[in-house]
């Protein structure tokens, strides 16, 4: 499977990814979305035992069950988030993938109903939090990385992610304990941006009208 990815080159606004694919015609923010959360459901497929064939024949209808419910969104902290939305969805899709449960000629997305909504409060499989904190971590970091000097990133790597005092850290870096926090702090901070912008989705799918 493609694991493309995108210019790390931060959003010009605050507007998040999944604000965005909410309004008609951006192709742009959908092609992004498609190109990050793919790998993240074909690989939580694997882990539950699909065949690589049968875990992009998942993760397709995923994507399509979320292309057509995006726009129905509408974002309340108190009433479930969307990555909860996307996990619910992708472990029903597992089940009835597993199942052998559709239909030949059944269109994609169908007999959800209400359910679609419903599932944007349902529990959470604890592995699928899992995985969805790693793989975006990691995600975070890979797309942010060229933004930054190798010492700059250097520096965020043994204090941050390795757990290196600074001072030792700069003894390796032969820099001053000073530069190696304010290094630190510089990419700490567009990490938290970018993580920002791939995961601030406090929401709920409204039901149908």
């Amino acid at each position: 499977m493609a694991d493309k990815r995108r210019s790390s080159k931060p959003p010009s606004t605050r507007i998040t990814l999944l604000a965005r694919l909410r309004h008609d015609g951006d192709s742009e923010a959908w092609t992004t979305f498609v190109d990050l959360y793919t790998p993240l459901v074909f690989r939580y497929c694997r882990s539950r035992n699909l065949q690589d064939a049968d875990s992009r024949d998942v993760a397709q209808q995923v994507l399509a069950i979320v292309h057509g419910a995006i726009g129905k969104f509408e974002y309340d902290r108190e009433k479930g988030r969307f990555r909860n939305w996307l996990g619910a969805v992708t472990t029903h899709e597992i089940s009835r993938y597993q199942r052998r449960e559709r239909r030949t000629g059944k269109g994609v997305g169908e007999g959800w109903g209400d359910d679609l909504a419903k599932l944007a409060a349902a529990a959470v499989d604890p592995s699928w939090v899992e995985e969805f904190n790693s793989y975006i971590f990691q995600l975070a970091l890979e797309r942010i990385r060229p933004e930054f000097e190798p010492d700059v990133w250097q520096a965020f790597d043994l204090t941050w992610l390795r757990d290196v005092r600074p001072r030792d850290a700069a003894t390796t870096l032969s820099k001053p304990s000073a530069w190696v926090y304010k290094a630190r702090y510089k990419v700490i901070e567009r990490l938290r941006k970018e993580l920002e912008y791939l995961t601030s989705d406090a929401a709920v799918l409204q039901k149908p009208t």
